[in-house]
């Protein structure tokens, strides 16, 4: 099988990552992908080129002609990311020699949102999210990735998750709180959604667990192949593993001790999860429980909103 019968206009190749997408990732991102490639594939025809002879000039001139028609740095940048993605998935399986994006800079257009040695606006909006999924190399990445973005634990907390902890059934992880204050629970749930349902069972039943050495001694979700509990530093080192093969990643600042601090970290999912749940409507109250703050205005500084989503929020609320 190559591919649905709802993506019959495309080359068979591009058919089969079009099915691909439809059956592992969201319906935003198959929507997303399938316009990219549409206007990618009238480009092309414009210019007397094939899709699948991709040149990085061309794409070149494509983004440019974007950015003149209108569409801002950002959506220009995830149209990037899509059609990337596509030629990614073509290269690793031998259709084309290898991406055209490996030749293709696209720094000049990563500069939104502006990030300065005081801003705390770090959340990733879903497009970013699921282009840091795309570039997940195995399970495990991906099982990190998917966690932290779904419950907004921290790294330590992530690290202590036993498998029993886990209630499938309910889809509810009960978090032993990290911070702790006297007086206060020493432990939380947090609650997961479908996606990360999926990877459960992947990474439980399905044996990507099993491949790692300590795994039948090992109580905790997540391990390592030296260790049967992974520990916070290698979980951040993966995070930013993943950060690295894709155009998010950039320091945003240097510290006081000349180290680089970059946008994406294990704790801008932490930022995220709040971020989004706010936007949907959830009163603070709910987020400081589900975060494990003891006080609601540590909750509140993790709500510093780019001026994008301000502004459409204003639109939004307007009176009418």
């Amino acid at each position: 099988m190559t591919g649905s019968d709802e993506f019959e206009s495309w080359n068979p190749a591009i058919q089969r990552h079009l099915t691909r997408v439809k059956a592992r990732k969201s319906d935003h991102t198959l929507k997303n992908r399938e316009t990219t490639l549409r206007q990618w594939r009238e480009f092309c025809e414009e210019n007397g080129s094939e899709i699948l002879e991709p040149d990085a000039e061309l794409i070149n001139d494509w983004l440019d002609k974007l950015i003149l028609e209108g569409y801002t740095d950002k959506s220009t940048l995830n149209k990037a990311y899509d059609l990337s993605a596509v030629y990614r998935a073509l290269a690793n399986r031998g259709v084309i020699d290898e991406t055209p994006f490996k030749s293709v800079d696209l720094t000049w257009l990563s500069n939104e949102p502006e990030l300065d040695t005081h801003s705390e606006v770090r959340y990733l909006d879903i497009g970013e999210y699921e282009s840091l999924l795309e570039a997940c190399r195995n399970p495990r990445d991906e099982l990190i990735l998917r966690l932290l973005w779904e419950t907004g634990v921290r790294v330590s907390e992530a690290c202590n998750i036993r498998i029993e902890d886990i209630d499938r059934d309910n889809r509810q992880i009960e978090i032993q709180t990290s911070k702790q204050q006297r007086g206060k629970n020493q432990t939380r749930t947090v609650y997961y959604r479908y996606e990360l349902a999926r990877m459960f069972r992947k990474w439980l039943d399905e044996g990507d667990r099993r491949k790692y050495l300590s795994a039948g001694e090992s109580e905790y979700l997540l391990l390592t192949k030296e260790s049967p509990k992974m520990p916070p530093q290698r979980l951040g080192e993966i995070v930013h593993e993943v950060a690295d093969r894709t155009n998010l990643q950039e320091v945003v600042f240097t510290d006081v001790r000349g180290q680089p601090q970059h946008r994406i970290t294990p704790h801008t999912f932490r930022h995220s999860y709040a971020v989004h749940r706010t936007k949907n409507g959830m009163p603070i109250v709910y987020l400081q429980d589900l975060l494990g703050h003891s006080d609601i205005d540590v909750t509140r500084q993790y709500l510093k909103f780019r001026t994008d989503d301000i502004r459409e929020a204003e639109k939004t609320y307007a009176p009418r």
